[in-house]
Parts: structure tokens; C-alpha cells; sequence
């Protein structure tokens, strides 16, 4: 069977963690799925996870490493110019996995989008008040009135078949297109990680751990480290290239502060990744209204134990509202789950540890795998239908 995958595979990533495991299910039905995409694949990526895929280059107007240069607004008009027409490489496969919005299909293209984001098209509806909104609304515009038609990276697609993350971004979607989507959770790496419920005492490390970017809010963590002096406090995750000045203000912001106490990893190996997760007490993720958040079910596969922002996908994988923060109680709820005894925190772990198995490798690919089967073995829409909210 031929299959083709339709995203960027040259870097770490969420979207990139989902691939990963699709072309392991992929490989273990004995097919080596094409990537599609204008950049290579990351080979020793691949390799150090084992698994197969091979790579045919797409053209782009605007290559995707020069958008990862752009400021965000944009970014999103950059896009546009980089719509990929599907049909030509129709006769050459039997099914697209489509993680880019921006290939089109024509009616009778057998394949599934997943939507790792938030819903289409309303993304552009907020703009600034006054003079600075302008060009954002004007944008808007003419992208509603003319390229849509031409251009649909942010319409849904008549003939689109989607699946998302969360029921978060499926709530998101129904409300903005009344369509209802199945949910595949992102894998989780749960063989890879373990803990022993007696290591707490030994466990020093107060962690975030994601991509390194300004909307995940690591600065935050910050507040912590100046008010848990003898606490290490890890920063520590993805840093791209054009996210080093950023990743370099984050490291000077702990200089001006005076705390000397904090260490900062960027693009850890898995191995590394592993060893520092397992030595975390306290896991912070403060990004607000994350789509789901796969690091956080990792450090608690790993032991830590959660305190994330009280919005988006991290409702669904902490739902205990002792472990969720806002802005306001942020220090005041972080205190009062410091000062809670090792016992106290070895039932928090004990209850979250059976609820994160609902987001396996292993189910992620068997349901992902159910519409490629299923345009072939009618049966597996029952799996299908299992992922509905």
C-alpha cells in the first residue's frame, strides 16, 4: 500500500512526536509512507527512533524555513502562497495522512487531516483596535472575499475528512463550523518512562519542559526559582534556531533577577529528556489555552507531579483543579502544594497514573490506523467511532 504523509518532519515537535509513531504503526504493517514535504527529514531523527519512512520534495513559493522567520501575523499570509495542489500525486498513492491544511484534495482522495490546532479561519478573526488592527482586518478581507476560493489554508475543506487532539480543540471546532470531529490524543511514550512511588524524597527538580517559546510562558517558572531559592528549577526543551534570541533574553531575564539557581537545556536528547524528568517533584506548564500539551502526561508518566494553566487540553489530562493555576493564584496554589506531605503527592500520582493510559503509542496508532484500514475493511469504523466526544 501507498502512503503518503503530508508535513514537516526536519525538527522535534508535537506535531513531529504524532508522525513519529504514525510511521512506526506504519512500518509495522510493512509500509514505508512517503514524506511530502520541501524540506527533508530529519534522518538521525528517524534513526534514533528506528523507523522507516522515505521522502519526496514538494515545491513551496515560500520555503518553511524562511516562514519560521516571520513574525507570527506574518507568517499566516506566507502561507497562503505555499498551497499545494494534491491531485497530482493522487495516482500515486492509496491514502494521504494530511498534517498541513494547506494540500488540497479533490473529491474521492482518500485520506484523514489531523487537526492539531485550533479551529480554521476564526484563528484570524482577533486584530488590534484602531490604526495598529488595520492590516490584520484588511487581510482578513480579502482573504474571505477572494483567496479562500483559491487559497483555502484556513477554510474547512468541503470534501475534508478531520480528526483533532482534544476535546478542547473539538469543542473549539464545533462551535465555530457545527461539525463534530473524532479525537485521536497525541502518544505517549509510556514504555519509555517509569517511577517507583517511594522515589519522591530524592526528587529536587522543579521542571518545564516543551518548545521554548514566548506563548508557552517559561518566564514564568522564573517566579517560582526567585521564590524557591533552594529548589532547581530546569528550563528545558526545543529551541529552533530563529528561537535562540528568545531562548537567550529567557537566560538574561534569570540574571537580572539574581536567580543563580536555574539551569537551562536546550534541545535535550530523549535520553537526557528521561534523566532530568525523572529527577522532577514539580512539573509547570503555564501556556494558556494549550491544545492538549503531550510533555505534561510525559512528566507524569515520569513521577512529577502536574501544575499547569487551568485552560485548554490540560483540563483533560490534570483533572484536578488542585494542580490547575491561574494567573491570579499562581504563587498561592504553588504554595500550598509545596507544603503538601510525600504522602499527599504519592496519591496525586496514584490517581493520575492509570488516567494518562488512555494515551498510548499503542491507541493512538490503532485508531489512526482504523481510516486507512477502513477505506479497505469497513468493520474498523467501529474504532472510529470510539473516538467521538
Amino acid at each position: 500500500m501507498r502512503v503518503a504523509i503530508v508535513y514537516r518532519l526536519d525538527s522535534p515537535g508535537g506535531v513531529q512526536s504524532c508522525i513519529i509513531s504514525l510511521i512506526r504503526g506504519l512500518n509495522q504493517k510493512g509500509i514505508v509512507p512517503d514524506i511530502l514535504w520541501d524540506e527533508e527529514p530529519n534522518w538521525d531523527l528517524l534513526k534514533n527512533v528506528e523507523i522507516k519512512a522515505a521522502y519526496r520534495p514538494v515545491h513551496f513559493v515560500i520555503p518553511s524555513v524562511r516562514i519560521d522567520r516571520l513574525p507570527t501575523s506574518i507568517r499566516y499570509i506566507a502561507w497562503l502562497a505555499n498551497t499545494i495542489q494534491g491531485d497530482r500525486f493522487q495516482k500515486d498513492y492509496d491514502f494521504f495522512y494530511i498534517f498541513y491544511n494547506g494540500f488540497l484534495t479533490s473529491q474521492g482522495m482518500h485520506h484523514i487531516r489531523y487537526l492539531p490546532g485550533p479551529p480554521l479561519l476564526p484563528q484570524l478573526e482577533g486584530s488590534s483596535p484602531g490604526l495598529r488592527g488595520v492590516p490584520s482586518r484588511f487581510f482578513r478581507w480579502v482573504y474571505k472575499r477572494v483567496l479562500y476560493k483559491v487559497r483555502p489554508v484556513y477554510e474547512v475543506h468541503p470534501n475534508g475528512r478531520y480528526v483533532t487532539i482534544s476535546y478542547y480543540t473539538a469543542e473549539l471546532f464545533e462551535e465555530a463550523h457545527n461539525i463534530r470531529l473524532p479525537i485521536i490524543h497525541p502518544p505517549i511514550d509510556l514504555k519509555g518512562h517509569s517511577f517507583d512511588f517511594g522515589d519522591l524524597v530524592s526528587r529536587d527538580t522543579l521542571t518545564f519542559f516543551s518548545r521554548i517559546i514566548p506563548y508557552k510562558r517559561p518566564e514564568m517558572v522564573l517566579k517560582l526559582a526567585s521564590r524557591y531559592p533552594n529548589m532547581r528549577c530546569l528550563i528545558m526543551g526545543g529551541v529552533p534556531e530563529h528561537r535562540l534570541p528568545y531562548f537567550q533574553d529567557l537566560k538574561e531575564l534569570a540574571r537580572e533577577l539574581l536567580i543563580s539557581g536555574v539551569v537551562f537545556l536546550a534541545n535535550p536528547s530523549d535520553e537526557q529528556a528521561k534523566a532530568e524528568l525523572a529527577r522532577t517533584r514539580y512539573y509547570v506548564f503555564p501556556a494558556i489555552n494549550e491544545h492538549f500539551g503531550m510533555t505534561t502526561a510525559e512528566a507524569i508518566a515520569s513521577g512529577a507531579v502536574p501544575f499547569v494553566h487551568d485552560s485548554g487540553g490540560q483540563k483533560e489530562i490534570v483533572p484536578y483543579s488542585a494542580l490547575r493555576f491561574t494567573d491570579q493564584n499562581f504563587l498561592h496554589k504553588f504554595d500550598a502544594l509545596v507544603h503538601l506531605p510525600l504522602t499527599s503527592l504519592n496519591e496525586i500520582r496514584k490517581m493520575l497514573y492509570p488516567h494518562i493510559q488512555q494515551y498510548s503509542e499503542e491507541i493512538f496508532i490503532a485508531k489512526m490506523l482504523a481510516f486507512l484500514d477502513s477505506e479497505y475493511a469497513p468493520d474498523t469504523q467501529r474504532l472510529i467511532a470510539q473516538s467521538l466526544p
